[in-house]
């Protein structure tokens, strides 16, 4: 059975809503990501190698037909590339490398692109029955952002909400919040200071690395932030994901084919899961997928070498931490989205090439990445450094 090994990855910075980023569409965003990522491995795109192009995009509209085959044609790739967009919510890309993977191991591909791109800054809004001849206020307009990325199609809770509803399930205080906060821009400070993120990112015209980078957060800054989504709650925009625009991108191969042209095999992909709560516990469900990935491959805990949650909201990390029961030093190393991020379709290959550079680092073996997703799902992969 072949095996299913990255070679490559890279991404841009993540830029601020309505930041340096913001003149770019995502097409723009993910185009970029393709063609670096190609550069890296010096593959020529004319050459026909690539058997396919998954990438991940939540807010779609507005982008015009098919995104991934515009980032594809765009990069250079054959018309003949089959390409597939991808809308898994946050788990996106990570879902795009999980059916890379999948293509790979079946012997149906050798060569695949596997990514995520995202302009929040360039959301449209909407309206629902309109009919000609109607004047129309601007206040009757709704985010596309809002309705396709950040709210539950069940029964409308924001976002934000699940990150209270997981705070009071696992009786977090606010302290808990901001103080992982605050750990998370301190991590991803250091990170970047020492070059640990260098490998990930390659530079722009606007931004050579990660806007949403606050170095001076402290609980005292954290303390004075309001609550967003309940008055006597624990979620705040100091403790919350950032909104963002990036796209990322990573190269999936065949070991046989990257050995036959000398691509460096960075990791194998070893195991992927799925796994569903109802969705109000969404920040939860990542849970049950590691613990999916340890049982069926006769792990535990303390055999993974790195653990990457995506901090969609700091409470909901700290919940998984606490429930995983992941050290300190193994989890989320590098930061995470409250301080780098969280451009919705690109943050699963973010997190995958995050957790690679973290065991590159710290010489682990074993990572997983995981990410809940609206609608009460959550993804996961197991990876192993080589």
């Amino acid at each position: 059975m072949p095996k299913a090994v990255i070679c490559a990855f890279a991404r841009t910075p993540q830029g601020k809503f309505r930041g340096a980023l913001s003149k770019y569409s995502a097409v723009n965003l993910g185009t970029m990501a393709v063609k670096e990522l190609m550069r890296r491995v010096e593959l020529d795109p004319k050459s026909g190698i690539v058997d396919q192009v998954y990438i991940g995009q939540v807010l779609q509209s507005g982008s015009g037909q098919a995104p991934a085959r515009q980032v594809a044609i765009h990069a250079g790739l054959p018309y003949s590339t089959p390409c597939t967009t991808i809308n898994k919510v946050c788990g996106s890309s990570l879902k795009a490398v999980m059916i890379a993977a999948s293509d790979i191991i079946s012997g149906h591909a050798n060569v695949i692109i596997a990514g995520g791109m995202e302009s929040m800054s360039n959301s449209p809004y909407f309206i629902h029955d309109v009919r000609k001849g109607d004047d129309i206020e601007f206040s009757s307009l709704k985010s596309i952002m809002m309705h396709d990325g950040l709210t539950d199609a069940f029964d409308g809770t924001t976002m934000g909400m699940t990150g209270e509803i997981v705070s009071s399930e696992f009786n977090l205080s606010r302290e808990q919040s901001d103080a992982y906060a605050v750990r998370s821009h301190a991590l991803a400070n250091s990170a970047w200071k020492n070059g640990w993120l260098a490998a990930e990112v390659f530079d722009m015209e606007e931004l050579k690395s990660d806007q949403g980078i606050r170095p001076g957060t402290n609980m005292n800054t954290l303390a004075n932030l309001k609550t967003v989504f309940k008055e006597d709650g624990k979620v705040t925009a100091g403790n919350s994901s950032q909104v963002s625009d990036g796209a990322s991108a990573v190269l999936v191969c065949s070991e046989k084919i990257a050995n036959e042209h000398n691509w460096p095999i960075l990791a194998e992909i070893i195991d992927y899961a799925t796994s569903g709560v109802e969705p109000k516990r969404v920040m939860i469900a990542p849970v049950s997928a590691v613990e999916s990935l340890l049982e069926r491959n006769n792990l535990d805990i303390m055999d993974i070498d790195i653990l990457e949650h995506n901090e969609a909201f700091a409470a909901a990390s700290v919940a998984v931490q606490m429930a995983l029961k992941v050290p300190e030093d193994r989890f989320n190393v590098h930061g995470g989205a409250v301080a780098l991020g969280h451009p919705l379709g690109s943050t699963g290959t973010r997190c995958l090439m995050t957790t690679i550079n973290a065991l590159n680092r710290t010489g682990g073996k074993k990572g997983i990445v995981t990410i809940c997703l609206g609608g009460g799902n959550a993804v996961a992969m197991l990876i192993e450094r080589k």
